[in-house]
């Protein structure tokens, strides 16, 4: 009980004695009133008003029914004293007078013990309600600090996968050398520091799956490593991030290393080219869906470097860059569960078969890659949607079929049968494609 709920219940009881003296002075009064004003009939027997009642009835206001049947008492056994004393002992004891009085002031003392009780109830309610809204008015303002202070952690830096992926391509993609050297590993650690809030940190080439003896790149005091770091040397030969609360918590009984982490630069053809070295980051940041996303943008940032190298089952430059982007999302979809998800189109080469392309090529989002393949009068188009699940390749189709259907009049599926792929991993979205160029082809030579 807080101090205003013991003060008013302090004020709300009101001493016996006090009642009593009370009582008895209310009483005593109108009796005196009674018998100045009246002294022939104090008791108001014959006619007008009996204004003794009045003292039972306000005690019972004031006090309630005990008190009242106290003070109606008094008038009457006072009515019975002065009939027995003779002053009018020819009159016989009035008992409708006496139920009359005793009637009203029970009543008004029943009055007001029942409001009362409303009262406590009220009060009592009220009082829930009010520290109900304390409390929650203490946790809502630790949430807001709480808040607050996460806005304060976040701001300026978005952990949106796909926002990471467009600043990756449209950074490191621009760079005025190739291959892994200091000016690309720059650009890298500088996105890593971004959406991992790096604050001490290395990137190290790796040939022949050794790291270099110096970095290309660092931030923060980064320090010389042991290159016989227990964690360093677990990271190089799993190939795959590693940080001292997962993979090498488990497997490494000792923890002798000065490093919180290590995230290869793995390409999507397997090729080990670096290796980032964490040594401090911020708590908050240091969790799994942090360390996840340091992970899926290194692999990024390998197959940019390599974008140039030869990959199997296309020679252009175009589906050089499609067969890069489709290894890595089927890498995404192994390792890291992201959904992706393609559609392939095969169009006619005429009129329509065009107008359908250029608009396939507007509604491209950021991170869709759209790569044709031109053969015997027909043109087969496949887009690939990274961080797209079912219900994004469903929106993507709506969205295709309504800009057909308002630039055209024409339904896509009145053109085209798009073919759609949910990648769960590389070699599955590999022989879709296989499949969609190939097989199509021959169905559509034989029509």
């Amino acid at each position: 009980m807080d101090e205003s709920e013991q003060s008013r219940d302090d004020r709300a009881r009101v001493p016996v004695a006090l009642k009593w003296l009370e009582t008895l002075l209310i009483t005593a009064f109108f009796l005196a009133f009674s018998v100045w004003h009246r002294p022939d009939d104090p008791f108001y027997l014959t006619g007008n008003f009996p204004w003794p009642v009045l003292a039972p009835l306000l005690v019972g206001l004031r006090y309630g029914f005990f008190m009242a049947l106290i003070s109606a008492l008094l008038i009457i056994a006072a009515l019975g004293f002065h009939l027995r004393l003779g002053y009018e002992a020819t009159r016989e004891f009035p008992y409708v007078w006496t139920v009359g009085v005793l009637g009203i002031s029970l009543l008004a003392g029943e009055f007001r013990d029942y409001w009362g009780r409303q009262r406590q109830k009220l009060e009592a309610s009220n009082d829930y309600r009010g520290s109900r809204l304390e409390e929650f008015t203490r946790n809502y303002y630790l949430l807001k600090v709480s808040h607050d202070r996460l806005e304060q952690q976040l701001a300026g830096s978005s952990s949106s996968l796909r926002e990471a992926l467009r600043r990756l391509y449209a950074q490191i993609g621009d760079a005025s050398q190739s291959g892994m050297n200091q000016e690309t590993a720059s650009l890298m650690l500088q996105l890593l520091a971004r959406y991992g809030q790096l604050q001490i940190a290395g990137i190290y080439a790796v040939h022949d799956g050794r790291p270099d003896d110096e970095p290309l790149a660092t931030i923060g005091r980064f320090r010389t490593v042991n290159m016989k770091d227990s964690l360093l040397q677990h990271a190089l030969v799993e190939r795959k991030l590693v940080s001292v609360q997962t993979e090498f918590r488990q497997r490494m009984d000792d923890l002798d290393t000065d490093l919180l982490a290590a995230i290869p630069l793995i390409d999507s053809e397997n090729r080990f080219i670096g290796l980032c070295i964490i040594e401090a980051m911020p708590f908050f940041s240091f969790e799994a869906r942090s360390l996840r996303l340091l992970a899926i943008l290194a692999g990024h940032m390998a197959d940019i470097v390599h974008e140039q190298a030869e990959v199997a089952a296309g020679g252009s430059p175009e589906w050089r860059s499609f067969r890069r982007h489709l290894a890595r999302v089927g890498r995404d979809a192994e390792g890291f569960g992201l959904p992706a998800a393609m559609v392939g189109l095969p169009l006619p080469e005429n009129r329509n078969g065009q107008l359908i392309a250029d608009h396939i090529q507007k509604i491209r989002r950021g991170l869709d890659v759209v790569a044709e393949h031109h053969s015997d009068g027909w043109r087969y188009m496949v887009v690939l949607m990274p961080l797209t699940d079912e219900l994004g390749l469903a929106g993507y189709l709506q969205r295709l079929d309504d800009g057909l259907r308002e630039q055209l009049g024409l339904h896509a599926n009145d053109l085209v049968t798009p073919q759609t792929l949910q990648i769960g991993n590389r070699v599955q979205a590999d022989e879709w494609v296989q499949n969609f160029l190939f097989e199509n082809r021959g169905a559509n030579n034989d029509q």
